[in-house]
């Protein structure tokens, strides 16, 4: 798979590639606008878009966007309902009047990883079944601000052609991995600022 970061060794500015080595072209992407060239010179987070560009959230059901939210707010809930019940005491300390106040937060905390999951889930549920289906080229990656295990995770950047025009949409993928060749075509499904991409195989 070609790597942009590790094809731009020395960090080259666009300003220090200005010209497709196919047609000659000035350079405005990693992929070439007129003759459809991976230029592989430069930095995808080094260049200014030739298309507007939206940032997209993943509309897909992972352990980290569903599962852990779900699991960490249930522990949370769960653990601290049966203190807040309590009715006997134990030293003297009443612990429905102590206990309360400090057990409400947690309570709060799990509730609100419990709403994200349902949250995220609802979100795909409705991209899938109400998103439009555009067909879209991969242009690079970018190291997304999460890591996974000290890891920077990927976001992919893909042209698609809208109603308003072509435009890029910047994806995080959730993973450290970059499972889609530079210059292929992927189809996606958008819904305003959320967004999947879709196996080939998969028909909506």
């Amino acid at each position: 798979m070609n790597d942009i970061r590790l094809n731009n060794e020395h960090k080259m500015r666009p300003e220090d590639v200005r010209n497709c080595p196919k047609c000659g072209a000035p350079i405005l992407s990693e992929v070439c606008q007129f003759c459809g060239t991976y230029i592989g010179k430069v930095a995808t987070s080094d260049l200014t878009p030739e298309y507007p560009l939206i940032e997209c959230k993943q509309a897909k059901i992972t352990f980290w966007t569903v599962g852990f939210p779900l699991v960490f707010g249930l522990m949370f809930s769960l653990a601290a309902l049966p203190f807040l019940f309590a009715r006997e005491e134990i030293k003297g300390i009443d612990l429905p009047n102590t206990y309360n106040t400090f057990l409400i937060p947690f309570i709060l905390i799990g509730l609100a990883s419990i709403g994200f999951a349902f949250y995220r889930s609802f979100r795909t549920i409705q991209v899938m079944l109400k998103g439009t289906l555009r067909s879209g080229v991969v242009y690079g990656y970018m190291d997304d601000t999460v890591a996974y295990n000290g890891v920077n995770g990927q976001k992919v950047k893909i042209l698609v052609d809208t109603a308003e025009g072509k435009k890029f949409i910047l994806l995080p993928l959730g993973t450290t991995s970059k499972p889609y060749e530079v210059n292929s075509q992927v189809n996606v499904k958008l819904l305003n600022n959320w967004a999947v991409i879709l196996r080939q195989k998969t028909q909506w």
